[in-house]
């Protein structure tokens, strides 16, 4: 017979699961379900960003495969105490409307919507994982009432049918949050490769905080990356890389070497780099590669593009 002290340990410990609950649920809110984006957008966010129509592709000329990078930050969801710091869904348009101009897009921090933005660019493939094992945000209580938790955020978009598709979550995060160390596994960060018809892209995220740990979760994330590309990228394939690294090369010794030692270990060659955001590419010619200014616009970030020659068999 259970003694009564047992009985109310039980009771409270269930009692503080349920409080958990609420209290998660109450931060990160209730996924998005509708099923295709409602709003149009009728922002003006090329004139404001003083973007011109030179830098965006030009419809009538398709020279090249026109490529999107870019970390749209949509990781608020409605009903959280957050969500007005979230985007709109007008906001989320603009976004998609600037991406259905590209033939090749890779976003990350695509939480909330991955599905809608799919649906309302009409790319002709799309991929957004989710990491149900690995990562860090498939700890219990936290996957029950958090199911962007469960992806890293990242979302491909391509004009072109993918031949073959590769992703993981990364097996190394900082930890909780603290005032160097960001709350990486709150999230299943990783990274997704794609193979195109003789052409190969890869999308990623790595954990975000400036201390120690953070620092540390990212030299295992890149060799994590490296590690795959060597065991299923044949080392003269064209090979595409956008990412937000979370690294500051000019300003930070160790991010430059782990920069330095990720391109060095796989023969890439950095083409365009904004803050924590780049764009490499190995046995690929690029042109026009440039940043969009849309930082405090539509993102905390400012997009990446670039124009690359199109490999041998890959038709936009």
């Amino acid at each position: 017979m259970y003694s009564l002290s047992i009985i109310v340990c039980r009771l409270g410990s269930n009692c503080l699961s349920v409080v958990l609950l609420l209290v998660l649920n109450g931060c990160v809110g209730s996924f998005e379900a509708k099923p295709a984006l409602t709003s149009n957008c009728h922002i003006d966010w090329q004139q404001q960003a003083g973007i011109t129509s030179s830098a965006l592709p030009d419809t009538q000329d398709r020279n090249g495969l026109h490529v999107l990078v870019w970390n749209i930050h949509d990781r608020l969801l409605p009903g959280s105490i957050f969500s007005s710091s979230g985007h709109t869904e007008e906001e989320i348009a603009c976004i998609g409307d600037l991406a259905a101009q590209f033939d090749l897009v890779l976003f990350q921090e695509a939480f909330v919507r991955p599905a809608q933005i799919a649906r309302y660019t009409k790319h002709a493939w799309a991929e957004y994982p989710l990491f149900t094992e690995g990562g860090g945000g498939d700890w219990w209580p936290l996957r029950t009432v958090c199911e962007i938790c469960l992806s890293p955020g990242l979302l491909m978009l391509a004009q072109e049918q993918a031949t073959a598709v590769h992703t993981e979550p990364y097996t190394a995060f900082a930890g909780w949050n603290s005032a160097l160390n960001k709350a990486d596994d709150f999230f299943s960060k990783g990274f997704q490769l794609v193979q195109f018809p003789n052409f190969w892209v890869l999308n990623s995220h790595m954990d975000s905080g400036r201390g120690q740990e953070s620092i540390e979760a990212r030299v295992l994330q890149f060799r994590q990356i490296t590690a795959a590309l060597k065991r299923l990228v044949p080392s003269d394939a064209p090979l595409f890389i956008g990412m937000d690294s979370n690294l500051r090369p000019d300003r930070e010794v160790q991010d430059g070497e782990i920069l330095r030692e990720f391109l060095e270990s796989n023969l890439l060659t950095v083409v365009q780099q904004d803050g924590p955001d780049l764009i490499a590419t190995r046995n690929i010619r690029v042109g026009q590669s440039r940043s969009l200014p849309l930082r405090d616009l539509l993102s905390d970030h400012d997009a990446l593009s670039a124009v690359i020659d199109l490999p041998v068999g890959f038709n936009p």
